[in-house]
């Protein structure tokens, strides 16, 4: 068992929320009992979300996709009622949307580059002055069916788009996870072969085949898994807390 004050605390100084310009609010949105005996994460938090992490008993949920976006929230209908579940059973939220995204260690970026076998040397995808992406290399070069085929073990894995209209052998590749088709552009200007990423924008057809470059689209939520699960290790290890993983793939 942990201090919630502790952990958020630890939390708010590895993830730096403040550094960042986000339409999510990052850092503790729900604030629950003030000790933790265990923490669930997960990509989203939807009612269903919630209530497997009060099932599993948990005092804290981490998650990529939080309650508050960018504008002031009525607490009425669904939302409210998200709300009050939480309230009621004593269970905190916590949110980390492009912070989780950007970081060096237990970042969804890196650690999918990790997941392709990139070596990493360089960032880029910038947001209001911050790279959220990361670029990197493999000595080898490979097709775009290897990554494909890579992308299939990641956790959550279904639908997904690939656009081969870059180099038939991929050395330098990009990755930006979640919605990150707007890097396009500043993918094929570096001279990367290949753009990873979540989910496309309808522009991302025409965007790739123009500037002749390779994108793999491999999933919003198949992207976004490695980050809040690293998260939850990194807990384990530092507090003690037991944590589970809230598997509920979107299709997305």
């Amino acid at each position: 068992m942990a201090e919630l004050s502790t952990i958020i605390r630890y939390l708010d100084d590895l993830l730096t929320p403040q550094a960042f310009t986000d339409s999510a609010y990052n850092g503790l949105q729900v604030e629950g009992s003030a000790t933790v005996s265990k923490v669930a994460v997960a990509v989203d938090c939807g009612a269903s979300i919630i209530e497997q992490a009060l099932a599993a008993q948990a005092d804290l949920l981490i998650v990529h996709h939080g309650l508050l976006w960018g504008h002031e929230q009525p607490l009425v209908g669904g939302f409210g009622a998200k709300i009050r579940r939480l309230l009621g059973a004593g269970c905190s939220v916590y949110g980390s949307h492009l912070p989780l995204d950007a970081h060096a260690e237990v970042g969804n970026n890196v650690l999918l580059a990790k997941h392709f076998g990139l070596t990493v040397d360089g960032t880029f995808a910038l947001v209001d002055g911050k790279p959220i992406g990361v670029r990197g290399y493999t000595p080898t070069p490979q097709s775009l069916e290897d990554y494909v085929n890579k992308a299939r073990t990641l956790v959550g894995f279904g639908p997904h788009l690939s656009l081969p209209f870059g180099s038939s052998q991929i050395s330098r590749v990009g990755i930006v996870s979640g919605s990150g088709s707007s890097a396009i552009a500043e993918a094929a200007a570096l001279g990367l072969d290949l753009l990873i990423s979540g989910e496309p924008k309808q522009a991302a057809y025409h965007g790739c085949k123009e500037l002749h470059l390779n994108a793999l689209f491999a999933g919003h939520y198949a992207t976004e898994t490695v980050g809040v699960r690293a998260l939850g290790d990194l807990l384990h290890s530092k507090f003690g807390v037991p944590t589970v993983f809230i598997d509920e793939p979107t299709g997305i």
